[in-house]
């Protein structure tokens, strides 16, 4: 970037040779620096307004449970997929595949206002990393799924982990 605002302003003082030398290399800095910035500013400000619906996790949950359409919008592609291999000797081993989202099945996540119903619980946990957890289980069993969201800008699924042995 300094280099580029360097070029410009080398090429601004051969093209106005009447210019004291510090006024081109003060004028294009302040021109090389906005036509670079102005074109990734609108773009994310852009981004964010309208697809950012439910900025709020506590709003977005409830949304993204019961609409596949959110859901889809919402995954990661790929999506990382975590569960526990129990078909071989020994103990369990964790198997992890990165899922493209064309083979996700939909619904990736079961609504959480049914959960109750079919006796499963709910807990939401932040991470220290600034994800949000989402645990889904049945008590006393070893059912339990875990979703984790990261906002990039908007809230998108990007691991879940199916612990149940």
């Amino acid at each position: 970037m300094t280099l580029l605002a360097l070029s410009l302003s080398i090429l601004l003082a051969a093209c106005k040779p009447d210019a004291a030398p510090t006024a081109p290399a003060e004028a294009a800095a302040p021109v090389a620096a906005p036509a670079t910035a102005e074109p990734i500013a609108p773009a994310t400000a852009a981004d964010a307004s309208p697809t950012c619906e439910l900025a709020d996790f506590d709003a977005f949950l409830p949304e993204f449970g019961k609409k596949i359409a959110l859901q889809e919008k919402s995954v990661a592609d790929p999506l990382l997929s975590e569960r526990y291999d129990t078909q071989g000797q020994g103990e369990p081993t964790l198997v992890s595949e990165k899922v493209p989202l064309s083979e996700v099945t939909w619904p990736v996540m079961p609504n959480p206002s049914g959960l109750k119903a079919v006796g499963r619980e709910m807990q939401v946990t932040k991470e220290a990393d600034g994800t949000m957890k989402v645990l889904i289980r049945t008590p006393d069993t070893s059912n339990q799924q875990s979703y984790y969201f990261a906002q990039r800008p908007c809230w998108q699924l990007v691991r879940m982990a199916d612990e149940s042995i």
